[in-house]
C-alpha cells in the first residue's frame, strides 16, 4: 500500500481503495466521476488547478492541485458562522503493481466543526459512515449498478461500450430498415446514448437531434459526431424524455432504441415525442418483453428496474399519446445481429420472436381545409 504524502497536519480522515487502472487512467476516471457526481448535487467544480468549486453563488472551495496521475487537492472554505479554518480534501494516486492505490484524505477538517475536538469524530460516526453504509444496502447498489450500466451510463467502461454498442446494433439496423430515412427527414432520437445510432442515421442525408439525460453519454455522443455537429447536421442535447428540450412539430421522424423501459413515465415520454413530431411524422420505438428478464440482455439487478411491455400495452400507450396507424411487431432480428457482427455464441438472444417489440406509428396529418366557392 502506498501512503498519501506527509503534510504538516496529519489527515483527520483517510479512505483508500485499489484501482485496477494505472495512475493516469485512474486519475481520469476519478476526475470525470467526481465532477459529474458533484454536478448532480448542484455543485460545479472547474477541473483544473485554480478552479473554483461552487454551489450556486456560494464559493465552497478552490482546486489547489491538479496533477494528472498524482494528486488532486481542494482547499475547502471556512464555515460561514465564524472561524478562519480551511480544510483540505486531497486525493493521492500511488502505483501498486499494474494498478494503483487511491487515497482520499480530509486534512485540518476538525477545525471546520468549531472548537469541540470531538465534533469531527461525532460527525464521522453519525453522518459520514452511515451515509457510506446506506449506499451499500442491496437496493441502493442495484440502483447504482442499473444507472451505471444502462439507465444513466457512465465511466470508462460505459464510454467504450456505448461508443460502438455491438449488442445494440441489431435493433439499430431494425429501426433504420423500418424508418427508411431520407435527406428530407429531421430525426429526433430520445435516449441517444453514445451517439452511434445518430452517426449511422446521418448516412441517409437527414439532419438529426439526439437527447439523453446522462451527461457522460451526451459528451460521448458529441465526440462521436464532432464533424457532423460542426457542419450543423446534428445536435446533441441533455434532457429528460418527459420534458424534451425541443420545439413542437420540429421533426419528421422520432425513434427510441431500447431506452423506453427506463423512462420514469412512459406515457409522458410518448406524449412528448408526439408533440415534437410534425403532422404526418412517424415514430419507431424498440422495447423489450418479459422474455428478456434474467437473460444476458437484462440480468439482475437491471431486470428488476426496467419496465417490460406486452404488445397490447405498448400499442395502447401509443394511442393514448395521440398516435394513429399504431402497430407493434415482434421482430426476429437474427439477420440484423449477423449484420452487426454479434458473436455466434450470443446469437440465440436475437433469434426468434417474443423477446423484443417494435412500435411503429405516426402523428395524424392535419386535416385539409375545404376551399370555399
Amino acid at each position: 500500500m502506498t501512503n498519501p504524502p506527509a503534510t504538516s497536519d496529519a489527515p483527520d480522515v483517510v479512505v483508500t481503495y485499489r484501482s485496477e487502472q494505472p495512475p493516469n487512467e485512474a486519475f481520469a476516471t476519478l476526475a470525470l466521476e467526481l465532477t459529474d457526481g458533484l454536478a448532480r448535487g448542484g455543485i460545479l467544480m472547474e477541473p483544473r488547478a485554480g478552479g473554483e468549486v461552487r454551489l450556486a453563488d456560494s464559493l465552497l472551495g478552490v482546486v489547489t492541485a491538479w496533477e494528472v496521475g498524482k494528486e488532486i487537492a481542494i482547499r475547502w472554505q471556512a464555515m460561514p458562522w465564524g472561524g478562519s479554518t480551511e480544510g483540505t480534501v486531497r486525493v493521492h494516486f500511488g502505483e501498486d503493481g499494474t494498478g494503483c492505490r487511491v487515497s482520499w484524505s480530509l486534512e485540518r477538517w476538525a477545525g471546520l466543526f468549531g472548537d469541540s475536538p470531538a465534533a469531527l469524530a461525532d460527525w464521522a460516526a453519525a453522518d459520514l459512515l452511515p451515509s457510506v453504509l446506506a449506499r451499500l444496502v442491496p437496493e441502493a447498489v442495484g440502483d447504482w449498478f442499473t444507472d451505471r450500466k444502462a439507465r444513466r451510463p457512465g465511466g470508462a467502461q460505459a464510454r467504450a461500450i456505448y461508443r460502438d454498442p455491438t449488442f445494440h446494433w441489431p435493433n439499430f439496423w431494425l429501426i433504420l430498415d423500418r424508418t427508411r430515412l431520407t435527406r428530407e427527414d429531421r430525426l429526433l432520437e430520445v435516449g441517444c446514448g453514445g451517439g452511434a445510432f445518430l452517426h449511422q442515421a446521418l448516412e441517409s442525408g437527414c439532419t438529426a437531434t439526439g437527447v439523453d439525460h446522462s451527461p457522460q453519454m451526451v459528451d460521448l455522443a458529441r465526440e462521436v459526431n464532432t464533424d457532423e455537429i460542426r457542419s450543423g447536421r446534428v445536435k446533441v442535447l441533455r434532457g429528460d424524455a418527459g420534458r424534451l428540450p425541443v420545439g413542437s412539430g420540429e421533426f419528421t421522424c422520432c425513434v427510441s432504441t431500447g431506452a423506453i423501459g427506463f423512462f420514469p413515465d412512459t406515457l409522458a415520454a410518448l406524449k412528448e415525442m408526439y408533440r415534437a413530431l410534425a403532422p404526418g411524422g412517424r415514430l419507431a420505438v424498440y422495447a423489450g418483453t418479459a422474455a428478456m428478464k434474467g437473460t444476458p440482455a437484462a440480468p439482475e439487478p437491471v431486470a428488476s428496474r426496467v419496465r417490460f411491455f406486452e404488445r397490447s400495452e405498448l400499442a395502447d400507450l401509443a394511442r393514448r399519446a395521440g398516435f394513429s396507424g399504431v402497430r407493434v411487431e415482434e421482430p426476429d432480428i437474427e439477420s440484423f445481429a449477423r449484420k452487426a457482427g454479434v458473436p455466434e455464441e450470443a446469437m440465440p438472444l436475437f433469434r426468434g420472436t417474443g423477446g423484443s417489440l417494435l412500435l411503429l406509428a405516426s402523428k395524424p396529418k392535419a386535416p385539409r381545409r375545404r376551399s370555399r366557392r
